[in-house]
């Protein structure tokens, strides 16, 4: 069953934060809206435009849950990012179908390589490495 998932808007960009002392919640869905229009609530009137960084996930304040005991370490931290949408018998099962037939599987497999490259920069990128 697919998991739920939520977005939400916040002012500041967020990144990651302990959650205890194995997990974080991370946020590495971004997306930056320039000038977003809150919309106006029956108490008040539409606030004005303001640079929005939206955030989906599986958590109500769009972000994900995910192990990382050591959340200064950039390859945990990728690793993180990437359990948001792979498991380890996900990545497991790319790795076979890859060996077992390349071609067949080219797609599926630089789709994964490029989403791993990806969480690795955005991991250097939060912990200041980069």
């Amino acid at each position: 069953m697919p998991k739920m998932t939520y977005t939400a808007v916040y002012q500041q960009p967020r990144t990651l934060l302990r959650y205890d002392s194995e997990r974080v919640i991370i946020y590495p869905d971004e997306r930056v809206e320039d000038n977003f229009q809150p919309e106006k609530t029956a108490d008040n009137d539409a606030p004005s435009p303001f640079k929005a960084y939206i955030y989906t996930g599986e958590e109500r304040d769009g972000g994900f849950i995910v192990p990382c005991s050591d959340p200064t370490d950039h390859h945990e931290v990728a690793n993180a990012i990437i359990r948001t949408r792979y498991t380890v018998s996900d990545e497991l099962a790319l790795q076979r179908h890859h060996q077992e037939d390349a071609e067949a599987y080219a797609e599926e497999w630089q789709a994964y390589c490029s989403f791993a490259d990806a969480a690795t920069a955005k991991a250097k990128k939060w912990l200041g490495i980069v």
